[in-house]
């Protein structure tokens, strides 16, 4: 069953600049138009009211009305109900064809466990923009790998909380997702350009723990020809080397076009107040550790807003996407 919540309201528009690009691969799912309904779900942890209402009022000031998924009240231990309920919500979702996007409330754990329960047909033949980040990563991935369809690294219902609110995330989210100009073009000043360059290609990414977790599974991916991103939030620099060294064994940085580091948050070992009678400074910096697996050819930028940080931008996964490195002045374009 699904719990209806009718809010509405004004919402801005997004003007991109035109420029000439190739057709990607993949494709898009149909943009938002004005008064859409969309839909929440939590196919992973299970998240308080009161955040989902913030969530629900938040969309509701952008013309939407809101539909929330009764699965997302449910708990099963950290999870928003079984992971039969929770990949039922999601057909659901997408089988409705009164809603437009799909927004996941939150990520934590438990998506992996969703991957081959989902009738991955169906959501082929009812495209729509699908949208979440971190725990999410893998039906992100899984879905655009499956279907071609092109899905949406982007904030949830934590990234509209008041004291994580952004309007730069917001601005972003629906600059992506509504319809508009042909191409978005997505401005990146304040990157920290490590290796400067241009490339072309898919965007491939998300939360780098859950990258690592599809690896050698048989919904794993591939950044050959294409642009890497990654991202991860409260991981010591051993395991964040650990991860890096099996994406590279792997070889996931074989033909890679360029790598984009999201704000890797809270790393735990540059945290001031640790006991160092208890944690041992891992003894390089995260700059260092990726340069060690990366090819030192491959432009490569750090401090991308594409992670657990405030500042959300939103990526299409799997959209064939034109990326300028240049300190101070980078860019991605993505054409739709």
């Amino acid at each position: 069953m699904i719990f209806w919540v009718r809010l509405t309201s004004d919402f801005g528009h997004f003007n991109g600049n035109p420029m000439a690009f190739p057709s990607p691969s993949t494709h898009f799912p149909p943009l938002l138009p004005l008064q859409a309904k969309v839909g929440l779900v939590a196919p992973s942890r299970w998240a308080a009211r009161e955040d989902m209402d913030v969530f629900a009022r938040k969309l509701a000031q952008w013309g939407f009305e809101v539909v929330i998924h009764d699965q997302c009240h449910l708990r099963d231990g950290t999870l928003a109900g079984s992971d039969a309920a929770r990949a039922e919500a999601l057909m659901d979702m997408f089988a409705d064809p009164s809603i437009r996007p799909i927004f996941c409330v939150r990520g934590g754990t438990g998506a992996t466990l969703l991957l081959d329960r989902l009738d991955y047909d169906l959501i082929a033949a009812n495209p729509k923009p699908f949208v979440g980040f971190s725990d999410i990563t893998v039906l992100l991935n899984a879905i655009t790998a499956r279907t071609g369809m092109v899905t949406f690294h982007g904030p949830m219902e934590w990234n509209f909380l008041p004291e994580q609110a952004d309007e730069r995330t917001e601005n972003a989210l629906f600059a992506m997702i509504m319809e508009g100009e042909d191409n978005r073009v997505l401005s990146l000043p304040d990157v920290e350009v490590d290796v400067e360059g241009v490339a072309q290609g898919p965007l491939i990414g998300g939360n780098l723990c859950m990258l690592q977790t599809m690896i050698g599974t048989p919904y794993d991916w591939s950044a050959q020809d294409g642009i890497l991103f990654f991202e991860d939030v409260e991981e010591p620099l051993y395991k964040i080397e650990r991860m890096l060294t099996h994406l590279r064994l792997a070889g996931k940085f074989e033909g890679v076009r360029a790598v984009l580091v999201g704000e890797m948050v809270d790393i735990l070992d540059e945290k001031p107040d640790l006991d160092p009678a208890e944690h041992t400074i891992y003894g390089t910096s995260l700059k260092d550790i990726v340069r060690k697996h990366v090819p030192p050819e491959v432009p490569l930028a750090f401090n991308v807003p594409c992670g657990h940080g405030r500042h959300l931008m939103t990526f299409p996964v799997g959209a064939s996407v034109a990326l300028t490195l240049q300190q101070g002045q980078s860019t991605m374009v993505v054409p739709l």
